[in-house]
């Protein structure tokens, strides 16, 4: 099988093409010269635009007729898919040659990379997309995979010349038949890890459980490799104590690299070295993230003048505290914010930045543990910066046990009870007029978070502010 991935010209069927990872993925082989088809029930912007830009044939549904058509060498199965799905059995009984993305992205590209892995809970995807950014400003030319769209590159994946593959590496399952994280099927060299928090109740039971699995991936890392961690994560710390490679921690004090920021300035400092930087991207969370990709680049000895170059210049990721609109009344933000830990980042980072806003939270608990009651008692605090709460029913909430479901109601009779203004609607149609209602002579920002396509509102959101601001 190993001979197969040498190949030229294979045609490659991927089942769930539109997960951001996959569509990357599919982009990347297409590159290489391969025949890539796809198939998927959930295509939206902004992978379905991209997909058409590439003229990646996707058929929307799956069906067993679908392979059968195009005859593929391999297919590639996504995370999202399950057996019963009439593709994966068309696949299983042909005995067609089948691979987990992650495991199509060692064999067709990782394997004779030196492999950067961006790991954590929180962080993953801006601190991938400034690190790549920071060697590609330093003329390293290096490959990427990021779980978002960095807006200085228009795309979130590139196949470079360079040594250095750095890739958003999270701790979900591969694949139903890869029961193990994706980070430990890319084989890292160096990883960063940003955050270790509890995440992923459908497949975890506790934080333990994740804890194993960063212990099993710092075992991964060589001894001439580097791993970099936040100190502010105690389990982080505890992970990389026996570590038998190098180590750097971060954070804002007792830290290898720490940081400060004043006066608009981000400072961090690193072997008696203090770099200075002003960059885009704003918050604590953020500072984070920029100190991370900065103690990787200064360990691999980046050149000084690179770094701070790449910070000054970065425009962040979309979908990550991405402006949609803004006038002198109204700013719309979008944000992938799901985790309570995520979605209070976000609103303390927002109402800090916009200090004289009323801020609306608009939330949609779309993820596998956003749907569940994991995190029922936090989620109220989690808003506690915003000045009125809109939420929409959960996504599909039949797919959730019974008894592990949120009770959304409850969530928003807590928020009402911590005197912030609360309700939650059917659809997105309802949460634009809600939202839309109470704009004032005061200047208001919108905080759309979702980790998914939030059923087209944020299309409906711009759509209504040509009608209120014509």
């Amino acid at each position: 099988m190993v001979t197969i991935f040498k190949k030229q010209n294979l045609r490659i069927h991927m089942i769930g093409i539109c997960g951001v990872g996959m569509s990357a993925l599919a982009g990347m082989l297409q590159s290489q010269g391969h025949m890539v088809t796809g198939s998927d029930t959930d295509v939206y912007p902004p992978i379905s635009t991209q997909l058409e830009k590439l003229q990646i044939p996707v058929c929307k549904g799956y069906s067993s007729d679908t392979p059968g058509k195009i005859k593929p060498d391999i297919v590639i199965i996504g995370n999202a898919i399950s057996r019963g799905n009439p593709e994966v059995e068309l696949v299983l009984n042909n005995r067609i040659p089948y691979f987990s993305m992650a495991g199509a992205l060692y064999n067709f590209f990782l394997y004779d990379k030196e492999v950067i892995g961006v790991a954590g809970t929180h962080g993953k995807t801006t601190t991938t997309s400034l690190l790549a950014y920071i060697l590609e400003q330093a003329d390293m030319n290096p490959s990427f995979f990021i779980g978002g769209i960095p807006k200085n590159f228009e795309t979130n994946y590139k196949v470079g010349s360079g040594r250095y593959f750095v890739i958003e590496a999270d701790e979900y399952d591969s694949a139903f038949f890869e029961k193990m994280p994706k980070f430990i099927m890319y084989r890292p060299v160096h990883c960063i890890m940003t955050s270790l928090e509890f995440d992923h109740a459908d497949i975890y039971n506790n934080i333990d459980e994740i804890a194993v699995w960063f212990t099993r991936l710092r075992n991964l890392i060589p001894a001439n490799g580097y791993i970099v961690y936040n100190n502010a994560y105690s389990n982080l710390s505890t992970i990389n104590n026996d570590a038998l490679s190098s180590t750097v921690s971060y954070g804002k004090m007792s830290a290898d690299c720490c940081y400060r920021y004043q006066n608009e300035v981000l400072t961090i400092t690193m072997d008696d070295m203090a770099i200075n930087v002003t960059p885009h991207i704003y918050g604590d969370f953020n500072h984070q993230n920029i100190t991370a990709a900065v103690a990787m680049a200064l360990t691999l000895q980046v050149p000084v003048g690179a770094i701070v170059m790449a910070i000054n210049s970065f425009q962040g990721v979309k979908r990550r505290q991405e402006i949609l609109f803004s006038n002198d009344y109204l700013t719309i933000i979008e944000d992938f914010a799901h985790h309570p830990t995520a979605i209070s980042n976000v609103l303390t980072q927002v109402s800090e930045h916009y200090s004289d806003a009323a801020i609306v939270a608009i939330y949609e608990p779309r993820s596998a543990t956003s749907r569940r009651n994991v995190f029922q008692d936090e989620l109220p605090l989690a808003f506690s910066k915003a000045h009125k709460v809109i939420m929409k029913r959960p996504y599909r909430l039949d797919k959730v046990p019974a008894h592990e479901q949120i009770d959304i109601d409850r969530v928003i009779n807590k928020l009402c009870q911590m005197q912030i203004p609360a309700c939650v609607l059917g659809s997105v149609n309802e949460i634009v007029q809600e939202a839309f209602s109470g704009l004032s002579n005061k200047r208001t920002v919108m905080v759309v978070m979702s980790n998914g396509g939030f059923d087209g509102i944020y299309e409906l959101l711009l759509a209504h502010t040509k009608n209120v601001f014509a």
